[in-house]
């Protein structure tokens, strides 16, 4: 499942900007589609215009409610609503906004997911620098000398991404917690990321960075 809300508003269109020639949204749904991993793949939007992507790309729309593609809907929301209408034993979520994203990490990301008997999947990304939560040190300690970046102990923060969960479990979780995307019940692994993987589109400057990325690997 690819979501694509059409309205996003830090970056207008977000997700129908032109990288390299064709939308964001393309360059997912390429990676996605070259993997043949997949018994179905869907765009899930509230726009009609995806549904147009969705059909040139020979591939199927799922259209969500306006409340599910707004500022206050979440991922636990749209997610479910999915899994309610679609029968799936497992769901694959990938960000259109992670361009990047190729198929080598998403079958490995696959793979991961099967072999682990995961039943929710994380991609993370490595942060290696000194680190504070409510302005008090992590991974280091103020009244010792700071060691050389490659020894700190690494914080892992949410890539985004990738995602999976056994929809089944995912459910259960949104019964009994209202929430499933961390995978409260369940097991819950981590697949970290590196490199050009890790970029996110939210902001102009992050898709400005997005368009020189892709000039050098071009």
């Amino acid at each position: 499942m690819i979501p694509a809300r059409l309205g996003s508003k830090r970056v207008k269109n977000k997700n129908l900007k032109i990288l390299g020639g064709k939308p964001l949204i393309q360059h997912v749904i390429d990676s996605v589609k070259k993997t043949n991993l997949f018994d179905e793949i869907y765009i899930n939007s509230e726009g009609d215009v995806f549904k147009e992507i969705a059909d040139k790309n020979a591939i199927n729309f799922y259209k969500r409610s306006e409340y599910l593609a707004s500022d206050s809907a979440t991922n636990d929301e749209f997610v479910n609503d999915f899994l309610s209408n679609i029968d799936c034993k497992n769901i694959f979520q990938i960000l259109p906004t992670s361009p990047f994203i190729n198929t080598k990490d998403i079958n490995n990301f696959f793979k991961y997911f099967f072999e682990n008997n995961c039943q929710t999947l994380i991609s993370q990304k490595e942060v290696r620098i000194e680190c504070t939560f409510k302005n008090q040190p992590i991974n280091y300690e103020k009244n010792k000398q700071t060691p050389p970046s490659q020894e700190l102990t690494p914080i892992m923060a949410y890539a985004c991404s990738l995602m999976a969960w056994h929809s089944d479990t995912f459910q259960k979780n949104m019964n009994k917690y209202k929430c499933a995307y961390h995978g409260p019940e369940g097991k819950t692994d981590y697949f970290k990321l590196d490199g050009f993987a890790t970029v996110d589109i939210d902001e102009e400057f992050d898709f400005l960075l997005a368009e020189q990325i892709y000039k050098i690997l071009n």
